[in-house]
Formats: structure tokens, sequence, C-alpha cells
């Protein structure tokens, strides 16, 4: 998820993805209606507890963990946050590398 969002943002965004997934899935008939209807009230009872980064992330593994049909967008969110992290992981280093070798030169 992006930083520069805010937490509402990226709430609202989870929101509509997870709902597209549950439309989706309930469309093709493999969550039938009852279900549909307690994932929804799960949905809506869970998301008000969501006030910073991490419980958006502990809401949406949760989530995955309580309805399979959420466990793909929460293994690729969470190879993305990694992917992410390890980015800027790699342009912190090499900035510094680059910052000590413009150093170096200009001695």
């Amino acid at each position: 998820m992006d930083k520069n969002l805010t937490v509402e943002e990226k709430k609202k965004n989870l929101m509509n993805k997870i709902t597209g997934i549950l439309i989706d899935e309930m469309s093709q008939k493999k969550v039938n209606q009852e279900l549909g209807q307690e994932i929804a009230t799960y949905i809506l009872n869970q998301s008000k507890n969501i006030k910073d980064d991490k419980t958006l992330n502990d809401f949406l593994k949760q989530l995955s963990e309580k309805y399979s049909i959420f466990k793909l967008y929460f293994v690729n969110a969470s190879l993305e946050n990694q992917i992410k992290k390890t980015d800027e992981e790699k342009i912190t280093s090499i900035k510094e590398q680059l910052s000590k070798l413009a150093n170096f030169k200009s001695q």
C-alpha cells in the first residue's frame, strides 16, 4: 500500500477491493447469499477498528484467514509491500554509496 496515502484513503481502497472480490465471488456463485451476508457484516464490523497501517494489515490478514476468498489478495498485498520495502532499502543503500563516493572524490 502506498505510504503517501492517508489511512482513511488506504482503508477506502481496501474496502473497494475486498467488496469487489466478494461481489465477483457471489456473482460466480462461489459464495452463496448467506455467506455473502456473513462476510459483509464481518467486514463492516471489523473495519471500524482500522486506525493505522498496522490495524489495516491485521484486518486484511484476519479476513484472509477467516474467508479463503481473500487469501490471494492478502498474499499479493503482502508481496507488494515486501517488494516496496526491499526497493526502498536498495535505494537508500545506493544513495549512501553515492554520497560516500562524492565525498571521497571531493577530498
